[in-house]
C-alpha cells in the first residue's frame, strides 16, 4: 500500500489554489462573452459603435480606478475574502443587467459602466493578494503558467461555442447562460477560507508608499509597464480595435469566435513553449523579438488591407504579445510584490498603485479610439492603430530590463 505523504495544511493550499484557478476560469469565460462579442453587439446595434464603447470603457476604468483605491483602504488587514465575494456577486448583477436591458444597452452606458467599475475593482484587487498570500515565490512562475494554460485552454473552446450559440441563437440568449456561469462563480468563491492569522498591518498610506517604493529602479519601470499593459494589452483599446478589425471583416459571431479560437491556439503554444525555453534562463532576447514583431504585422495590415493580413495580425499579437510579453510581465510583478522591496505592510498600497496607473493607460488608449471614431477618419484609425501597437515595442524592451527570477533576501533596495 503506497502512503501519501501529503500533510493537511498541503492539501488545504492546493485546494485553494485550484478553487481559485477555477474561478479565474470561469472569469475567462465570462471575459470572452464580455469582451469581443460585447464588442460585436455594440456594433450591430450601435450606429456609432467606436464612440458608445470608447466611452463605456472610459467611463467603466475610471470608476475602476477609484474603486480600486477605495477597495485596497478597505481590505488592507481585513475583509480580503469578503471583499472578493462582493467583486464576485456584483460581477453577475453586471451581467444580469446586459441580459435585462438586451438591446437598450447601448442607451444605458452609465450604468453598466458603473457597475462594472464596481464589479472589477472588488474582484481583482483582492485576487492579486491571493496570489502573493497563497503562491510561493518558488511556485510562481509554474502556477502562473498552469494558469494561463487552463484559461488559454477555455479560450480555445468557449469563442467558438459562444460565437456558433450566438449565430444560432441570439445574443440575449447566449447572455442568460452567462449569466448562470456567473452564478456558479459566486457558489465557488464561499469555497475560499479566511486566512486566520492576519497580520494586523499600518494604516493605508498610499503617498507614503509611493515615495518609499519610488525611489527603486525595478518598481519605476514596472510602473511604466503596467502603463503600457492598460494602453495596449490588458483590456486597452487595441484588443477591441482588433476586434472591430475582424468582425468588420468577417461579419459573423461565428466566424468572430473560431478566429478568437485559433488565435489562442498559437498563445497558448507560446505560453508552454516560454515554459520549457526560458523557465530558468533569461528571456530578453524573446522579449526583443516579441515587441518587434507585432509592429511588422501592423504594417501589413495597413499596406493591405485584407482578411489574410488581419488574421496575421491577429496571430501575431495573441503569440507574442498575450502570450510571452503577458506571462513575463506577471511573473515580474508578482516577484516585486513579493520581494523585500514591497514591505508585507505595503503590498496593499502597492497594487492599488499598479491598478490607477494601469487604468489611466486604458483611458488614455480609449481616448484614442474616441478621437478617431468622432472624426470618422481612416486615417485617423490607422494612427490610432500604429500608436497602440508601437508602444508593446516600447514596453517589451522596458520589460527585459527587470529583473526576472525570484529576488530572495538581498538588497534590493536601491
Amino acid at each position: 500500500m503506497i502512503k501519501l505523504n501529503i500533510t493537511k495544511n498541503e492539501i488545504k493550499r492546493r485546494l485553494e489554489t485550484n478553487t481559485i484557478i477555477a474561478i479565474d476560469a470561469l472569469k475567462k469565460i465570462m471575459t470572452i462573452f464580455l469582451g469581443p462579442f460585447l464588442t460585436a453587439y455594440f456594433i450591430k446595434t450601435s450606429s456609432e459603435s467606436m464612440v458608445d464603447l470608447s466611452i463605456y470603457y472610459i467611463l467603466s476604468y475610471l470608476l475602476l480606478a477609484i474603486g480600486s483605491f477605495i477597495v485596497a483602504s478597505i481590505i488592507k488587514n481585513k475583509f480580503r475574502i469578503g471583499m472578493f465575494r462582493i467583486g464576485v456577486i456584483a460581477n453577475f448583477i453586471y451581467i444580469m443587467s446586459i441580459v435585462i436591458l438586451k438591446e437598450n444597452v447601448v442607451d444605458n452606458l452609465w450604468l453598466i459602466s458603473i457597475l462594472y467599475g464596481i464589479s472589477q475593482s472588488a474582484y481583482w484587487f483582492p485576487y492579486n493578494l491571493f496570489v502573493i498570500d497563497k503562491i510561493e515565490n518558488s511556485e510562481r512562475t509554474s502556477y502562473t503558467v498552469k494558469k494561463n494554460l487552463i484559461v488559454s485552454s477555455i479560450g480555445v473552446l468557449f469563442p467558438v461555442l459562444l460565437g456558433t450559440a450566438i449565430t444560432i441563437t441570439n445574443f440575449e440568449l447566449t447572455s442568460t447562460i452567462i449569466l448562470i456561469i456567473s452564478l456558479i462563480q459566486i457558489i465557488l468563491s464561499f469555497m475560499l477560507i479566511p486566512d486566520k492569522h492576519v497580520s494586523k498591518l499600518e494604516k493605508y498610506h498610499v503617498g507614503k508608499t509611493w515615495k518609499k517604493i519610488n525611489k527603486n529602479k525595478q518598481v519605476r519601470k514596472m510602473c511604466i509597464v503596467e502603463f503600457l499593459i492598460g494602453f495596449s494589452i490588458s483590456d486597452g483599446a487595441l484588443g477591441t480595435l482588433i476586434t472591430i478589425l475582424i468582425f468588420n471583416a468577417f461579419k459573423t459571431d461565428m466566424n468572430l469566435g473560431i478566429i478568437t479560437s485559433i488565435s489562442t491556439i498559437f498563445s497558448m503554444c507560446s505560453i508552454k513553449l516560454y515554459e520549457k525555453l526560458f523557465k530558468n534562463e533569461p528571456d530578453k532576447k524573446i522579449l526583443i523579438l516579441s515587441s518587434i514583431v507585432p509592429v511588422i504585422s501592423v504594417l501589413l495590415v495597413l499596406f493591405n488591407t485584407n482578411n489574410i493580413t488581419i488574421i496575421i495580425y491577429s496571430l501575431c499579437y495573441e503569440i507574442f504579445v498575450n502570450g510571452i510579453l503577458s506571462l513575463s510581465r506577471s511573473i515580474r510583478l508578482f516577484n516585486i510584490a513579493d520581494s523585500n522591496i514591497i514591505n508585507k505592510e505595503d503590498q496593499s498600497e502597492f497594487f492599488s498603485i499598479r491598478e490607477g496607473i494601469l487604468n489611466f493607460g486604458r483611458m488614455i488608449s480609449y481616448s484614442i479610439l474616441l478621437f478617431a471614431g468622432m472624426s470618422g477618419s481612416v486615417i485617423a484609425l490607422n494612427i490610432s492603430l500604429i500608436i497602440l501597437t508601437l508602444s508593446i515595442t516600447v514596453m517589451g524592451f522596458i520589460l527585459k530590463e527587470i529583473e526576472k527570477f525570484e529576488y530572495g533576501k538581498e538588497d534590493l533596495t536601491k
